[in-house]
């Protein structure tokens, strides 16, 4: 039997926790070349309370409130996720936890949004998330 208490995320200060966050949202943005903020954008929409850091001792994740333009239902957007170390199947671990912290903040549905498509299959997979959109592009140039 295992004795070992789960830890749940904590809502952090970004102020206290940027050093390594810092680090997470650079590797993110060095996975996918189409995002178009920067570091300092995401510490900004933290302090602004556009958005929320919630931190783990493994990974941390941002999460905003999306609403729909026609009805107004309320979006959990898991914004960013990352883990120090991968493979720890922190998504199903904290599925139930961030389901429960949506419902709290009257949210009807949760997202992510990810271009790394294991990321994306195991979601399917193995948390029970479906594919709602899939958003592809061309830049054009003169």
């Amino acid at each position: 039997m295992d004795d070992k208490e789960i830890v749940y995320p904590r809502k952090a200060n970004i102020r206290e926790e940027w050093d390594w966050v810092r680090l997470g949202i650079e590797e993110i943005l060095h996975l996918d070349r189409n995002l178009t903020y920067r570091p300092e954008d995401v510490y900004a929409s933290i302090i602004n309370n556009d958005s929320e850091l919630w931190v783990h001792p493994n990974f941390f994740t941002v999460l905003t409130i999306g609403v729909d333009e026609y009805t107004g239902d309320r979006t959990l957007v898991i914004w960013l996720m990352w883990a120090k170390e991968r493979g720890g199947a922190n998504s199903v671990t904290f599925t139930e936890f961030y389901e429960n912290l949506g419902r709290h903040y009257g949210c009807t549905r949760i997202e992510g949004h990810s271009t790394q498509m294991p990321a994306v299959e195991y979601a399917e997979r193995e948390v029970g998330w479906t594919v709602s959109s899939i958003t592809f592009g061309k830049d054009l140039t003169n």
